[in-house]
């Protein structure tokens, strides 16, 4: 199956796939068991809790202009960080497998569906340019460290944990920028109808499946998963910080308090 996307009727008869599979599908136990344990994992740490509070106190055009900025960067280093994670593994079958959610971040086979380009039109909708000179240091050094964690990283199931940490958390990331960005109902409205926000929706469920296949496939034995979880810890961390440094960003931006502070 292509990796391009369906359009919504189609989307809705057939889940989508990245690539083809004949063992780890939607339906298999074993996918779903992952699936949920992984969600569990994830959820006790609970990494929006303060950039709820926040967006609840904030809501602002001003707010929405700083997330965009932090998101388009982050938008632009995913398919980095998923490139130089296939760099750090040596079997072809696992880059085969690793590299298909950074194409997908790339557009599949259309270029016009790249998603940092996707997400950048997105904000245009509703008059949001991004802010050229926001001080973006300490979001940059989070992925700096991100970058230094695969590098570092003692085998390869740690790195498969730490993409797997990516995934697992995605369509709630999706929701809260989402919430970011709705500083009224004309925005909330518009953007719902993008692609940007249509596609992500639509389509994290299956980078979700995927990632839990490459577990599946090449993490087998409890030293593998040990180290899988090593690396799935390491990256929900990195979520947390990531969102408390967009909350201390937004609060510095919004709240004249903070900044004299």
């Amino acid at each position: 199956m292509s990796s391009e996307y369906k359009n919504d009727a189609e989307s809705n008869c057939s889940p989508r796939y990245l690539i083809p599979e004949s063992v780890y599908d939607y339906n298999h136990p074993e996918v779903i068991k992952f699936t949920r344990i992984f969600r569990e994992r994830a959820e006790k740490e609970k990494v929006l809790s303060n950039i709820n509070t926040t967006i609840a106190q904030c809501q602002s055009r001003a707010a929405a202009e700083i997330m965009a900025a932090i998101w388009y960067e982050f938008s632009c280093h995913t398919p980095r960080f998923l490139a130089l994670a296939v760099s750090q593994t040596r079997d072809p079958e696992r880059q085969h497998h690793l590299i298909q959610i950074a194409f997908d971040e790339l557009g599949g086979h259309n270029k016009e569906r790249i998603h940092s380009l996707l997400f950048l039109k997105a904000v245009n909708q509703i008059g949001i340019q991004l802010l050229p000179r926001l001080p973006l240091f300490s979001i940059r050094n989070l992925f700096e460290t991100l970058n230094k964690g695969l590098i570092d990283a003692k085998n390869e199931h740690v790195i498969i944990g730490l993409l797997m940490s990516f995934e697992i958390v995605a369509q709630e990331n999706i929701e809260m920028l989402f919430e970011c960005l709705s500083f009224d109902d004309a925005a909330r409205e518009t953007l719902a109808t993008t692609l940007f926000f249509k596609i992500h929706r639509q389509d994290e469920t299956e980078h979700i499946r995927h990632s839990v296949a490459n577990f599946l496939r090449f993490c087998r034995t409890a030293s593998h998963r040990d180290d899988f979880l090593e690396g799935f810890d390491r990256g929900i961390e990195f979520w947390g910080r990531f969102w408390d440094q967009s909350a201390r960003l937004i609060n510095v931006a919004t709240n004249p308090r903070a900044k004299a502070s």
